[in-house]
Parts: structure tokens; C-alpha cells; sequence
């Protein structure tokens, strides 16, 4: 009994040392910190505008769909807008940069055939306290979007089956680059890409790159395993 009395205390003391080293190395790397978001169930991902006056994020806080979609928030006047269309999942959102860098970009899955169906499942499951272990799913039906900032003007610029995302402006605002792994969705694959695919869909993620409307669009690695992120 007092062995497990000091393996439970040697637990608790060990936890509390850890927690307290975890805020000491944070302090040492980040100062001044302050949160900017409390609405919603969640929130992340947030960027920057090139004046550093916006901020554009995502954020679980609409009323009809438990899924991320995309928001703007104005520094000077505290506002908090909309841009994504509301419905699906929606990602990796990023302004657009230059002299005429009045865009923005996000990726969207509103177009999915299944988005209601897939929203209704989501909130039953959460309803009935069925947690999940959060897991970024990498959405078939993923595309590139962009909008003015005022989530006008929403124009969809790639089109082919597969997880469309993670994408950034150059500097210029001339090109967009982002991860997509259509090459999933090929004819082509062999029996052990197709058993890969099952376990981890990220794996055939390669970059590609295109002109700011969507034209122009190549690849730009072709290695094997994950290339993504490119911000």
C-alpha cells in the first residue's frame, strides 16, 4: 500500500514539474501574449494582412454547421466577417499580397453532393457525446476558392477530384501555391499505393503552383510522402 502511495505522489509531483517546466519554456519563446478569439467552439490558423491591420481565420462558431469556416477580423473596429460560403468544411485561408492584393483565398468543401448529410451526421454524433479524436481529414471534394474581403465575388479555381488546400499568395499576389493529392484519385495506382491511400491519404500530397485565376497550373514536386504547407 505505500509503494503504490509513493509511485501515486512521485505521479502527481512529476506532472506538476512538467506543467510548470512546459510555462517556463514557453515564456522563454513567446511574451506578451493575449488570446484575440473566444467565440466559437474552437479557432486557428489565423494570418495576417499584408498592412497588418485584418486578420483572417477559421473558427467553429456558425449556428448551422459544426464544421471551420473562414472569418476576417478588423483590428481597428473589433468587426468579425464572414467570407466562406457558410456550409462544409473550409481551410488554410491566406490574403492575397501586392499592390492590388484585394483578394482572399481559402479552400472549401461546400460543394461536396453529401456537405448537409455529412453536417448532420457531425452534430448527431456530437449530440449524442460521441467524441472523436480530433484528426485532420483530407476532403475529396477540397477545392481553392477565393472572394473579395467582404466574401463577394467567390470563384472557384480548381476543379479536380482530390484534397485541394493549404494554399498562399507569393509576394507579388501574381501566384497561389498549395497541396493537393489528386493524383490519388488516378487510374493508375498500383495495389500497394491503393493500401497506402486506405491508412494515409496526406502521403500523395505533392505542390503545385498556378496564376492567381487559376490558370497556369503545374506541379512542382512529385517525391514520394507528404509535401504540403507551403506558406
Amino acid at each position: 500500500m505505500k509503494n503504490l502511495i509513493v509511485i501515486a505522489l512521485t505521479i502527481i509531483l512529476s506532472f506538476q514539474l512538467f506543467s510548470q517546466n512546459n510555462e517556463n519554456d514557453e515564456k522563454n519563446f513567446l511574451k506578451n501574449t493575449r488570446q484575440l478569439i473566444y467565440e466559437g467552439k474552437r479557432s486557428g490558423e489565423g494570418y495576417f494582412s499584408q498592412d497588418g491591420r485584418y486578420m483572417i481565420f477559421q473558427s467553429e462558431r456558425e449556428p448551422d454547421n459544426p464544421f471551420y469556416q473562414i472569418y476576417i477580423l478588423d483590428f481597428e473596429t473589433g468587426d468579425i466577417n464572414r467570407v466562406s460560403p457558410g456550409h462544409g468544411k473550409t481551410t488554410c485561408s491566406f490574403f492575397q499580397w501586392g499592390d492590388d492584393g484585394d483578394r482572399v483565398l481559402f479552400a472549401s468543401s461546400h460543394l461536396d453532393p453529401d456537405v448537409l448529410k455529412e453536417e448532420a451526421e457531425e452534430y448527431k454524433m456530437r449530440e449524442e457525446g460521441k467524441a472523436k479524436r480530433y484528426k485532420w481529414d483530407y476532403e475529396p471534394y477540397m477545392d481553392i476558392f477565393t472572394t473579395n474581403r467582404d466574401g463577394s465575388d467567390i470563384k472557384q479555381l480548381t476543379t479536380a477530384m482530390g484534397y485541394d488546400a493549404e494554399g498562399a499568395y507569393s509576394p507579388d499576389g501574381k501566384l497561389i501555391v498549395f497541396a493537393s493529392n489528386r493524383k490519388l484519385y488516378a487510374d493508375n495506382l498500383t495495389k500497394e499505393e491503393k493500401e497506402k491511400a486506405e491508412v494515409d491519404p496526406s502521403y500523395f500530397c505533392d505542390l503545385y503552383i498556378m496564376n492567381a485565376d487559376g490558370s497556369d497550373m503545374h506541379i512542382l514536386t512529385d517525391a514520394k510522402g507528404y509535401d504540403g504547407g507551403p506558406f
